[in-house]
């Protein structure tokens, strides 16, 4: 997700280029997405049902569908893996290991049983991205831990894509408790007067943990992102 919010970035600065006066383009000024403040202690993760999910076709039927979403996005196809490279690129980063923030949850922490994930698209850029993975008992807590980690050690950094800069700024947002355990931050990107915010819910449902980005110029309205984590936890609860 990281690489496709640096596309993004790249992307948008091309398209805003010589535009004065739209949304979105133009303010140099970081924008902070309402709620957002400093880390606090990381969610201890509640202990495993003991049912794990192996399936990932199963865990890909649990996820939000086009249908659960206002009209105006639309499922991005998956990639046809065939012509993609064994290890995707991605964007690099300073420290390097940032780069890894908003990737699938499977990608940050190895030994899932399944994984799954989907975006959706809607108008000026705004995308929502969701993947989750089911861990057995033993590896759902520290996959937790990891995930809530990652945003804490990468709360200022910056990269590059095609030669566009990019600035990173990571923060806390505060969100209602929701699943098992949960915790949300934002990251905000900011690129020749462009600024896209992604706020991202990490949720634990029984073993299965989730990531929910919505992904928007300017800022996320929080309670945009606290809804759609309440109604994925919902269909995963069956």
């Amino acid at each position: 997700m990281m690489r496709t919010v640096a596309l993004r970035v790249g992307a948008a600065v091309s398209a805003c280029a010589g535009l004065v006066g739209i949304a979105g383009c133009g303010s140099d000024d970081t924008v902070d997405t309402p709620g957002s403040s400093p880390f606090s202690a990381p969610v201890t993760a509640a202990p495993g049902t003991g049912v794990v999910v192996r399936d990932s076709a199963r865990l890909s039927a649990g996820l939000l569908a086009a249908t659960d979403l206002p009209g105006d996005f639309a499922v991005v196809p998956a990639r046809d893996e065939s012509h993609a490279p064994a290890v995707p690129t991605v964007a690099p980063t300073d420290p390097p290991d940032c780069g890894r923030l908003l990737a699938p949850i499977a990608q940050q922490w190895p030994g899932s049983a399944a994984a799954a994930s989907v975006q959706f698209a809607g108008p000026s850029f705004a995308t929502i991205d969701i993947d989750a993975a089911s861990y057995p008992d033993s590896a759902l807590g520290p996959a937790f831990d990891a995930l809530q980690a990652q945003p804490r050690r990468c709360t200022s950094y910056s990269g590059a894509d095609d030669d566009v800069r990019i600035e990173y700024r990571t923060t806390a947002l505060s969100q209602p408790a929701v699943g098992d355990a949960s915790s949300a931050f934002t990251v905000t990107a900011t690129s020749e007067g462009l600024t896209l915010t992604s706020a991202t819910a990490l949720v634990q449902v029984g073993n299965m943990l989730v990531q929910v980005v919505v992904t928007a110029p300017e800022t996320v309205d929080p309670g945009v992102l606290a809804d759609l984590t309440a109604a994925q936890v919902r269909k995963l609860r069956g």
